[in-house]
C-alpha cells in the first residue's frame, strides 16, 4: 500500500513535506540544546531516498535547496560590515590565508595517506578548505555582525572561498587535460572582469534603479532576488562557482539593504523561513547512513576527514584569534565560522563525481563532514556568542541610523531629502519620526501616520531606506531624544524657520534644547525653495575655528563631503580665513572647487548664493542656542536650503 504511496510525486504534497520538516526540525533538537540546522539535516536524511525514501529525487526540493545556499552566501555578503571589512582588510587576510592553507595541507595529506589517488586527495582537500558560515543566523540573532572577529572571519569566507574553488579548477582542468595557456589567461580575464562588473558596475546601476523605477519596496525586494540569481548563473557560465556570483551579489547590493530596515528584514525572514532550511534538508537527503555504517573503507574516511578539516579549521582560527588579538570567545566564534562545510564542498562532490574521480566512498565521506561540522558550528555559535557583549554605537559613522522628526508637511520631502543624502555613503537608513502629546485625538494619529507615509515614500524617491514612527510621548524634545535613543540613531536632522524667537514650537526652543543634551550631531535644517541640490556651499568664520571649535568644523566638512559625493554636485567655500590656513584646518577632508576670501563673510554669501545652492553653517559645541549667527547667514542664504551643523 505506502509502497505505492512513496516516494511522493506530486509538486503539492513534496512541498507540504518540506514545510512539515522546517517546522518539525527545529522543535525535534531544541529540547536538546541542539542547533536548529541539526535537525533540519537529520530529517532530510530520515525522509531522504537512503531511509525511508518518502521523497526521493525531487526537483523541487534540490532547487529550493541550491537557491538557499545561493541565499546564504548572498546574505554573507549583504551583512557584511564593509567599513569594518576595510578597517581591518589585513586582519582578513590573515585568517583567510591560514584557513586556506592549513587544512589544505592537512586534509589532503590524510588523504594521501589512506590511499586516495592524487588529483581525487587534491579535490577533497579543496572541498574541505573553503567554508560556509552556517552558524551565522545564530551569530546575527546575538547583534554581533560588526564584531571585528566576525567581520574578520566573514572576509576571510570570501577569500578562503575563492582560493579553493580556483584549486579545484586547476584540479578539474588538469583531469579534463586543460592545461594551456590561453584557456587560463582565458579563465582569469572572464574572472576579473566579472569582478570589477559586480562590485563597480552594479552599484551604480543598482543606485540609478532604487531612484527610478525602483521606490516600491516589492519591486525592489525582486530585484535584489533577481540580481542574486543572475550573479549565480553568469559566474557558473564564466567558470565561477555560483555561489561566488551570489556572494558578490551580496556585496554589490550591501549600501543599499541598510541594517534594521523593512528591506532587509523582508530579505532575512524569506531566507530563514524556507530557503536555507530547504538547503539543510536538501544536504540531509544526500547521506546514505547504511554505508557508512556497513562500509568499513567509507567509515574510515569520513571519521578521517572530519578530525582532520575539525582539528585544521580549530587550529587556523585558534592561531589566527590569538595574533590578531581576539578573545577566547571571539577565537570560538571565528570556529563557528570557518568549520561549517556545505557550499565548496558540495561544489567539488559534484565536480569530482563528474569527473570520476569521486565514488560513492568519498562522496559519502565528505557528506558526514558535513553533518559534523554543521552540528559544530552550531554548537559553537550557540556557547561563544552569549559571551560576547554586542559592539558599541562609539565610533559609529554619522549616516548610518539618521533620525528625522517631520510634523509639518511643507517642508518633509526637503527635510528626507537631506537625511537621505547624508546617510548613503554609509549604506545607512533614514529614521522618520513623528512624535504627538499624551492627549493626542485619533484624528491627529491618523493624520501625523500620514506625514510618515510621505516621508517614506520621498525618501524611497531619492533611493534611501527608510523607518517610519509615530510616537506618543510626554514633550516633542523628549519623544524626539528618546526616539534617537531608541533607534540606535547617529545623527539628528530637525526642521527650523530660519529664526530662534519662537517659542513652544518644534522649531523654536525645542530645537534649543534638543541641541543642548542630543548624545549624537545635530544638522538643523531650514529647508530652501530649491529643490534639486547644484552646489554646497560651507560657510566659516574666525569665531568657528577657535580653541576647541575645530569639532564643528570637522563635521561640516564631513557633511559637505557627503552631499557633494551623493548629489555629485561641486563645494565652495566662503570664509574670512587666509586661504592657507583654511585649507590646513580643513586638512584635505574636503577639496572645494572654490574658495572665497572676503572679510565680510554673510555679503559675500549673499552675493553668491544661487538656486540650488544648499548652504552649511558651523555652531560651536557649547552653544545652547542656534544664536543670531545661524539666523543671519539663514537671511544671507536668500531662501536657499541652510544646515546648521551641531557636534555632540
Amino acid at each position: 500500500m505506502f509502497a505505492d504511496l512513496f516516494p511522493l510525486t506530486d509538486a503539492g504534497a513534496v512541498f507540504a513535506v518540506l514545510l512539515l520538516l522546517v517546522l518539525v526540525g527545529p522543535m525535534l533538537v531544541r529540547p536538546l540544546r541542539l542547533p536548529d540546522l541539526v535537525g533540519l539535516i537529520a530529517l532530510g536524511m530520515v525522509v531522504g531516498p537512503n531511509v525511508l525514501g518518502i521523497v526521493s529525487g525531487q526537483v523541487l526540493i534540490h532547487a529550493l535547496g541550491f537557491v538557499g545556499l545561493l541565499y546564504l552566501m548572498f546574505q554573507g555578503g549583504l551583512d557584511l560590515d564593509l567599513e569594518g571589512f576595510v578597517e581591518r582588510r589585513r586582519a582578513s587576510i590573515l585568517f583567510g590565508t591560514v584557513t586556506f592553507v592549513l587544512p589544505m595541507l592537512v586534509v589532503t595529506g590524510v588523504s594521501l595517506a589512506i590511499g586516495v589517488p592524487f588529483l581525487a586527495a587534491v579535490i577533497i582537500g579543496s572541498a574541505l578548505t573553503s567554508h560556509t558560515p552556517l552558524s551565522y543566523p545564530t551569530i546575527a540573532r546575538y547583534d554581533l555582525a560588526r564584531n571585528p572577529a566576525v567581520t574578520a572571519s566573514l572576509g576571510a569566507t570570501l577569500l578562503a572561498t575563492v582560493a579553493a574553488l580556483l584549486v579545484l579548477a586547476v584540479a578539474s582542468a588538469g583531469a579534463e587535460g586543460n592545461q594551456g595557456v590561453g584557456y587560463w589567461l582565458l579563465f582569469t580575464a572572464g574572472m576579473v572582469l566579472y569582478v570589477g562588473a559586480m562590485l563597480l558596475g552594479v552599484p551604480r546601476f543598482t543606485r540609478w534603479f532604487f531612484r527610478g523605477l525602483g521606490q516600491d519596496r516589492e519591486v525592489r525586494l525582486t530585484y535584489l532576488l533577481s540580481g542574486m540569481g543572475l550573479a549565480a548563473v553568469v559566474a557558473g557560465a564564466i567558470g565561477i562557482e555560483p555561489i561566488v556570483g551570489a556572494f558578490l551579489a551580496g556585496l554589490a547590493f550591501n549600501r543599499f539593504v541598510p541594517d534594521g530596515t523593512v528591506i532587509a528584514d523582508r530579505v532575512a525572514f524569506l531566507g530563514r523561513s524556507l530557503f536555507i532550511p530547504a538547503f539543510l534538508i536538501s544536504t540531509g537527503m544526500m547521506l546514505d547512513p547504511v554505508a557508512l555504517v556497513t562500509d568499513p573503507a567509507t567509515l574510515t574516511l569520513g571519521v578521517a576527514l572530519v578530525a582532520a578539516e575539525v582539528v585544521s579549521k580549530w587550529g587556523a582560527s585558534t592561531v589566527s584569534g590569538r595574533w590578531l588579538g581576539f578573545t577566547a570567545n571571539e577565537r570560538g566564534l571565528m570556529f563557528s565560522l570557518s568549520v561549517g562545510q556545505a557550499a565548496g564542498a558540495l561544489a567539488a562532490v559534484v565536480v569530482g563525481q563528474e569527473l570520476g574521480l569521486l565514488g560513492t566512498a568519498e562522496v559519502n565521506a565528505i557528506i558526514l563532514v558535513i553533518m559534523v561540522t554543521a552540528l559544530l558550528a552550531g554548537v559553537s555559535a550557540n556557547r561563544h556568542a552569549p559571551q560576547v557583549p554586542p559592539p558599541g554605537t562609539e565610533g559609529r559613522s554619522l549616516g548610518k541610523r539618521v533620525v528625522v522628526p517631520v510634523s509639518n508637511p511643507d517642508t518633509i520631502e526637503s527635510l528626507v531629502r537631506v537625511a537621505g543624502q547624508v546617510a548613503a555613503p554609509d549604506s545607512g537608513a533614514v529614521v522618520a519620526v513623528n512624535v504627538l502629546p499624551f492627549d493626542a485625538a485619533p484624528e491627529q494619529v491618523r493624520a501625523n501616520r500620514e506625514l510618515a507615509s510621505r516621508a517614506e515614500r520621498a525618501a524611497l524617491a531619492v533611493g534611501s531606506e527608510v523607518n517610519t514612527s509615530v510616537r506618543i510621548d510626554a514633550s516633542i524634545d523628549g519623544g524626539v531624544l528618546h526616539s534617537v535613543v531608541e533607534q540606535d540613531g547617529t545623527c539628528l536632522v530637525m526642521g527650523w524657520e530660519g529664526q530662534s524667537r519662537r517659542r513652544g514650537s518644534l522649531f523654536g526652543s525645542v530645537i534649543d534644547r534638543c541641541v543642548a543634551i542630543s548624545p549624537v550631531p545635530v544638522l538643523v535644517c531650514r529647508p530652501g525653495i530649491d529643490e534639486p541640490t547644484r552646489r554646497v556651499v560651507l560657510v566659516v568664520t574666525s569665531d568657528e575655528v577657535g580653541f576647541g571649535h575645530d569639532r564643528g568644523l570637522v563635521l561640516a566638512a564631513e557633511v559637505v563631503g557627503r552631499l557633494t559625493r551623493q548629489a555629485e554636485v561641486p563645494s565652495l567655500v566662503v570664509t574670512d580665513l587666509p586661504e592657507d590656513e583654511l585649507r590646513h584646518r580643513l586638512d584635505h577632508r574636503i577639496r572645494p572647487s572654490e574658495i572665497v576670501t572676503e572679510p565680510t563673510v554673510l555679503r559675500a554669501l549673499a552675493s553668491r548664493v544661487r538656486e540650488g545652492d544648499v548652504v552649511l553653517a558651523v555652531t560651536p559645541p557649547a552653544t545652547s542656542r542656534l544664536g543670531r549667527g545661524a539666523h543671519r547667514v539663514a537671511q544671507a542664504a536668500r531662501g536657499r536650503t541652510v544646515v546648521v551643523v551641531v557636534p555632540r
